[in-house]
């Protein structure tokens, strides 16, 4: 009898918490951790097509090989849904997983981030802002006051703020749960606070990139979707449409630290962007100033007590083994990376970055593992010593 009460308990108890929950609460309680096909599950504004887009070239040696058994192995394990490689600016090499191919849409996670760093330098080099160097709160008001007066462009750009903000990866109820499954993204970030005098110390913080793209808005007089369809996704010929979560259907704002839904094509489009120099056959889309900032160190104190040399406007700068590559990367191993020295650039989307629970690669260590393997197969140069899979 005492289990039947327990039993008919349980439900009218559960019931009872959720409908106490607020919408972020419940959202990260049935829909869990984020995931790569969030899309469907949350409200999106598309980033549209030109019509007209421009296929990538394939290599005359299109797919002819085959993947070293470590590489393969790597991808396998740690769910890779989509992998492509380009040299000297066509496509040598591309896999998809059953069920996915180049034209499907999955969440890149903070991949996101650095495409919001690219607007930025669009909108600098229009005009819509005057200087990196601007107070925030000159485009946004609402963010004047709470100690936010001083925080620029460029300290948003380069994650050093200043702000209070703390990314809670496993808690539900955190502040990150709240800004990705939460509805009112502007109320969130005009609650922040400046706990560190802006640009004394580096932290990656998924604030900084939000409260940009709420600055970004009013300076373009557009919301982010229709501002990356004129002035970024028509530009670089993107293939697809793309779907960027908004907070709310309708007048939502673009959750900018993540969730531009796109492919493996597009986003290698959007690095070939940044090999060129911010031109696109011809046409300066961003500058060429602007592009070597974003690919400049900041060089300023991490809040781990070390130096932060791996880090530009929004995009990472791994330089691996000496090898100068810079790239734009995503939760659970999302890369779309440039190897300059080698004239290659490579895409992969998965849904971990990790083979076994509690063994994630510690130092980006996926990464770098792909990236050798990558030099290794297609590299220009022949005298590249890293052995595939090498630590």
């Amino acid at each position: 009898m005492k289990t039947r009460v327990h039993l008919l308990l349980f439900p009218l108890l559960l019931m009872l918490f959720m409908s106490s929950c607020t919408v972020y609460t419940y959202r990260s309680i049935v829909y869990n951790v984020p995931g790569i096909n969030d899309y469907k599950i949350l409200p999106t504004r598309a980033v549209k097509h030109s019509g007209t887009p421009k296929k990538l070239s394939a290599a005359c040696d299109y797919n002819t090989c085959t993947l070293p058994d470590t590489l393969q192995d790597l991808l396998t394990q740690t769910k890779t849904v989509a992998f492509l490689v380009m040299r000297r600016d066509s496509v040598v090499y591309e896999w998809y997983k059953d069920g996915y191919s180049d034209s499907s849409t999955t969440n890149p996670f903070s991949v996101t981030t650095s495409i919001v760093g690219v607007l930025t330098g669009i909108a600098l080099k229009e005009g819509k802002i005057k200087s990196l160097d601007e107070p925030i709160y000159t485009y946004y008001p609402e963010f004047k006051g709470r100690g936010r007066d001083s925080i620029t462009f460029r300290h948003l750009l380069t994650m050093t703020s200043g702000l209070n903000y703390h990314d809670q990866y496993i808690n539900p109820f955190g502040p990150l749960a709240r800004l990705y499954y939460g509805r009112n993204v502007k109320k969130q970030m005009n609650h922040s606070k400046r706990e560190l005098s802006p640009g004394t110390q580096w932290r990656y913080k998924n604030s900084d990139p939000q409260v940009l793209t709420l600055a970004l808005e009013n300076a373009v007089g557009m919301n982010m979707s229709d501002y990356a369809t004129e002035k970024l996704w028509k530009p670089i010929g993107a293939e697809h449409d793309a779907l960027w979560i908004v907070d709310k259907k309708n007048e939502g704002t673009e959750k900018s630290y993540c969730c531009l839904h796109t492919n493996a094509h597009d986003l290698a489009k959007v690095a070939m962007l940044y090999k060129y120099q911010g031109n696109v056959d011809g046409v300066q889309i961003v500058d060429t100033s602007y592009i070597k900032e974003s690919l400049t160190p900041v060089n300023v104190m991490s809040d781990k007590g070390k130096l932060q040399n791996r880090y530009g406007y929004l995009w990472w700068l791994n330089n691996v083994d000496g090898i100068g590559d810079f790239s734009m990367e995503g939760l659970s191993g999302q890369y779309v990376a440039v190897i300059p020295s080698q004239d290659l650039v490579f895409v992969r989307l998965g849904e971990k970055d990790f083979i076994k629970p509690g063994t994630r690669f510690s130092g980006c260590q996926l990464y770098r593992r792909v990236l050798r393997s990558v030099v290794a197969k297609w590299g220009t140069n022949p005298n590249y010593v890293r052995a595939e899979g090498e630590k």
